[in-house]
């Protein structure tokens, strides 16, 4: 019986970014489950359409990919989304799947990173991201993640709610919607930190990371941590990237797999 995976990640226009954070995640999967065709989507109708025309690279999008495999004869289809909370582009992959579920003997989603389960492992994986920070006093750990106006925006404090639980240094802001880093240059300042380690809190160290996180343009989150006075570590890196990270995918597809 022919059998799919369909890594499905949001996407990324940088060749560079994609190979780093994104191609691991699809090698990880390849090794460990030779007996499945590995496919490639991104959700994201925007990077899609822009890596089209500039640079005629097309990438399948769900509902794009599912067609190609119902009509080349797959009967088992398995999904490792790579996004980090159950939102919008997550529910492009849920929705794509149900529209077509009759059309397979089997076909299941894992978990995105963060969901009403997340715990122990998830925390590890973070913790494993973060081990090029600086473990001295004084410094805190800024985590940038995306934000959204769905409800799942709420895993976002759960995790902070966790990571703290390690270790009160740890915060969380977003680039959208919500607790934004104006939100904590009190708390910030309060505990006396005088250095921040700033990371993203993304799969891919793309656009977000480079130009809202780490640039040195006056609306970066950067500039303005270093406007109130604290030394800044910006860290280009995606999760895509953490050994940790690829083996907990492992794990999400055993768990719909097994």
């Amino acid at each position: 019986m022919k059998k799919a995976i369909i890594v499905a990640s949001f996407g990324c226009s940088i060749e560079e970014v994609r190979d780093k954070n994104i191609k691991p995640i699809e090698d990880a999967v390849k090794k460990e489950y030779r007996e499945a065709d590995v496919f490639r989507v991104f959700t994201s109708n925007m990077i899609r359409k822009k890596l089209d025309n500039e640079y005629s690279l097309h990438i399948m999008d769900m509902k794009e990919c599912l067609e190609k495999l119902e009509q080349e004869g797959y009967r088992e289809v398995f999904v490792l989304p790579t996004h980090i909370i159950p939102g919008v582009e997550y529910e492009k992959i849920t929705r794509a799947v149900s529209k077509y579920e009759d059309r397979f003997e089997s076909i299941k989603v894992a978990r995105p990173f963060l969901d009403d389960r997340t715990g122990e492992e998830e925390v590890e994986v973070m913790l494993s991201f973060l081990s090029d920070r600086r473990k001295e006093e004084g410094t805190a750990v800024v985590l940038m993640g995306h934000g959204s106006n769905h409800k799942a925006h709420a895993y976002y404090a759960q995790f902070e709610k966790l990571l703290k639980e390690k270790g009160e240094d740890h915060y969380l802001i977003n680039v959208e919607w919500a607790d934004f880093v104006e939100d904590i240059y009190e708390v910030l300042k309060q505990k006396a930190y005088s250095h921040i380690d700033l990371y993203p809190l993304m799969i891919v160290a793309g656009d977000h990371a480079i130009n809202d996180m780490a640039s040195d343009e006056e609306d970066s989150i950067k500039t303005k941590l270093k406007s109130q006075g604290f030394r800044v570590d910006a860290h280009l890196k995606g999760l895509g990237g953490e050994e940790q990270y690829h083996k907990l995918c492992l794990n999400r597809l055993a768990e719909i797999m097994n």
